[in-house]
């Protein structure tokens, strides 16, 4: 894989000379999707497919906003989205994009805190058959993504050669916890190749994971048998009586990873307490203070239930249980917005999560011990944590961090503390956010009543700390 990088890098003086090609080949016509969208945005959009193997069988669907103004001059965030098997054009279009979708609505608004203020964004759709992105059927796994993004990212590099040395940060959300520290990983092994003037170096300054799966206790089949910290959450908020969570607690050490019968009895019987006995699922595990928002495309199902303890419990629906979706799937399955975001013929029908993941091989080990990896090669991380996610919820966050931070012996620089925005209201200043605190190398930053994904529900607040970590600087 390395010679055919090195062979297309080769090739980038060449491919200079044909950027305005490549660009009016996939630079999306604005003025007609502003009017399709009945939207007013005045920035540039690009829309196309990067080649994520070498003999160009595996295509992934990239969407990128250069920044409003002085793009050049801007960092890089390259954006990811979990699942397994989550389309990023979710956090496109209500998170980090110039517009987002006004709430249960198929209708856009202008989103006035817009990354696009200060970065330029690239989302890129992986892994094989995830939103518009395809290849050969398969098993995939955490390790194969990892280098099929590599490939797509060099390429980008390729077809956009004026962004190639600016600063380069990778963020995500959810299981991109897995994805963004095993690209990472990836591009540092790329980068130590030997000094080759035609071979790209990638400028990667950092990265930024919210609500991430990163230990194995968390989103691995180990961590699903028994979920410690999704059970504590749920019993800290009061879902779980105090019989139970007391039990429960009681009991963590010993039914972690435990298949007895007792340690899934346990399991279930806070599971019922939260659901009811049908497991009925009325309640969303993305924010657990947040409405469960119901619609489904026809065909599709709700998962059975929000705490999956076995891996029997497979989600057999396209669509994330109650989150708001409607307008993403009114958009982009209809056929004249694939033909103004280029979306080739071979694309399967786009929906937010696809169910061909069955096969999909999750790394028992999580990503945490390539931390140690990243920070050895001076790349700065961001944590951040909505603290009423009952997915990947911020116990869990915190416990990986505390043991990462005594593996490695790190200093903390700045202790726990509260953060602030401007206030709402004429006589108060400001209002608290959140929390934070910094050890070496890593900065952990919670959300108020922010869920498993902040920059959708406090999107003021997700810019104002993506700014301070972008200019180094401290909340």
């Amino acid at each position: 894989m390395q010679k055919t990088i090195i062979l297309i890098l080769s090739c980038l003086l060449a491919l200079q000379a044909l950027e305005t090609q490549s660009l009016d080949k996939d630079e999306v016509d604005i003025v007609k999707l502003n009017a399709l969208f009945g939207t007013n945005y005045q920035g540039q959009i690009y829309s196309g497919y990067l080649s994520a193997k070498d003999d160009g069988s595996v295509q992934f669907h990239y969407l990128f906003y250069p920044a409003i103004d002085s793009a050049s001059e801007k960092p890089l965030i390259l954006w990811l989205l979990g699942g397994p098997g989550c389309s990023s054009m979710i956090a496109a279009f209500t998170e980090s994009g110039p517009y987002t979708f006004i709430s249960e609505s198929i209708e856009f608004e202008e989103n006035p805190h817009t990354w696009t203020a200060f970065a330029n964004i690239l989302y890129i759709e992986s892994p094989i058959s995830v939103g518009y992105s395809y290849g050969p059927a398969g098993a995939q796994s955490d390790e194969s993504t990892a280098e099929y993004n590599l490939h797509a990212l060099i390429e980008f590099f390729v077809r956009f050669p004026n962004f190639k040395n600016q600063k380069f940060y990778i963020g995500g959300e959810s299981y991109a916890g897995i994805y963004v520290p095993t690209l990472t990983q990836e591009i540092i092994k790329y980068n130590q190749q030997p000094v080759n003037p035609e071979v790209l170096r990638i400028n990667i300054q950092g990265i930024i994971i919210g609500n991430g799966c990163t230990d194995p206790s968390e989103c691995t089949l180990l961590g699903y048998l028994f979920p410690r910290h999704r059970l504590d959450f749920y019993g800290r908020h009061g879902f779980i009586s105090e019989e139970t969570y007391k039990k429960i607690i009681d009991h963590t050490e010993e039914c972690y990873g435990s298949t007895t019968p007792f340690c899934q009895a346990l399991a279930y019987e806070a599971l019922a307490q939260i659901t009811g006995p049908q497991y009925s699922y009325n309640l969303n595990q993305y924010n657990v203070y947040s409405k469960c928002v119901s619609y489904t495309p026809e065909g599709s199902k709700r998962m059975k239930s929000p705490l999956r303890v076995s891996d029997e419990e497979k989600n057999d629906s396209d669509v994330p249980p109650c989150v708001d979706v409607k307008g993403l799937y009114h958009w982009f399955q209809k056929e004249e917005v694939r033909t103004l975001l280029n979306i080739d013929t071979k694309s399967p029908k786009w929906v937010a999560c696809s169910l061909n993941f069955q096969d999909y091989q999750i790394n028992p080990n999580g990503s945490l011990d390539i931390y140690p990896i990243i920070m050895k090669n001076n790349i700065r991380i961001l944590i951040l944590s909505g603290d009423v996610d009952g997915v990947v919820p911020i116990a869990g966050t915190l416990y990986w961090i505390d043991k990462l931070q005594q593996q490695l012996q790190l200093n903390t620089i700045k202790p726990w503390r509260p953060w602030y925005v401007p206030s709402l209201r004429e006589f108060d200043q400001v209002q608290n956010a959140g929390n934070v605190f910094d050890i070496e190398g890593l900065t952990f930053v919670s959300f108020r009543n922010a869920g498993h994904e902040v920059p959708a529900d406090h999107k003021l607040e997700s810019k104002i700390v993506l700014e301070k970590f972008l200019r180094q600087e401290y909340l």
